[in-house]
């Protein structure tokens, strides 16, 4: 601004749901410009760099809830409908709380694999039907999430839901 010998500038930290070592972050002047910028008789930009640290939240990968104020992934499942009949493949959906920016494997206790693609968010998943069985009367089909990951990543805050229920007619 105008007669001010100072400034500053704003710099976006980066910011991730994943554990990181801390990150440098650097700045340094490269041009003067603007009005007026050419009225000084010997204008000598300086070279100097700022550098600033910028650490990882606390997060307690393993350790959910709580105290843990690292960034929270919740990974969950619902059943789509209360009921099916036994020839009828139940549905579940599965949701992440937020895009990520990486893919996101879930393996479900029926030992599915689901993959969200970066920027994905939710998934569907058909159960097995449980037939026509003479030797199987009415009952439930439960799935639950056994485990979700992004590969090569550890998550700072990952909490997975509860399972998920229908039941068989």
């Amino acid at each position: 601004k105008a007669g001010e010998a100072t400034g500053s500038v704003t710099v976006t930290a980066p910011d991730n749901v994943y554990v990181n070592d801390p990150v440098t972050i650097t700045q340094g002047l490269t041009k003067v410009e603007g009005a007026g910028a050419d009225q000084f008789e010997q204008l000598n930009l300086g070279k100097d760099t700022v550098s600033t640290v910028v650490t990882d939240e606390p997060g307690t990968p393993g350790n959910p809830g709580g105290n843990n104020e690292g960034d929270l992934v919740k990974v969950s499942i619902v059943a789509d409908q209360v009921s099916v009949n036994e020839a009828t493949e139940p549905t579940f959906t599965v949701t992440l709380n937020k895009a990520l920016d990486k893919p996101f494997t879930v393996t479900l206790s029926t030992g599915a694999t689901l993959t969200f693609a970066a920027g994905e968010t939710t998934k569907s998943y058909a159960a097995p039907a449980q037939g026509d069985d003479v030797f199987k009367d009415e009952g439930k089909i439960t799935v639950s999430i056994t485990k979700a990951e992004v590969v090569g990543e550890q998550l700072e805050n990952l909490q997975i839901g509860q399972p998920a229920t229908v039941a068989v007619t």
